[in-house]
């Protein structure tokens, strides 16, 4: 399973890898800090995964959904955000998200997803 994390903050890419390597699933992880980065990274390389927050450097996350949606990628974006409010979580499920997680509460969701995800491929 090829993921793409794509989040201005070190830490929190090294959080969500941290909560997805020791899964017993096959897969390569690539990171972006920023909305040209995972542009650049969409156009060469699909992933099946991308675990997305929406306040970027260059853009917003909105943008790389938008994109994703444009070039008729199959991949699964899980929204990653400190933004609660509802329309906000709305717009990203308009714009194609499967999930959208608060990143201060619910991070701990993520093996469970990818698990759900990879299930579902197999299973396809």
């Amino acid at each position: 399973m090829n993921i793409l994390i794509v989040d201005d903050t070190d830490l929190v890419r090294e959080l969500i890898r941290d909560l997805l390597t020791p899964l017993p699933l096959p897969m390569r992880i690539v990171e972006a800090s920023d909305v040209p980065r995972a542009l650049s990274i969409l156009g060469r390389w699909q992933p099946d995964v991308v675990t997305l927050d929406l306040q970027l450097p260059g853009g917003s996350g909105l943008d790389v959904l938008q994109a994703i949606k444009q070039a008729g990628l199959h991949s699964r974006v899980i929204v990653l955000t400190s933004l609660t409010e509802p329309r906000i979580w709305q717009a990203c499920f308009e714009a194609g998200a499967a999930f959208v997680l608060d990143k201060s509460s619910d991070l701990e969701q993520l093996p469970d997803i990818l698990r759900t995800i990879a299930d579902l491929r197999e299973n396809a």
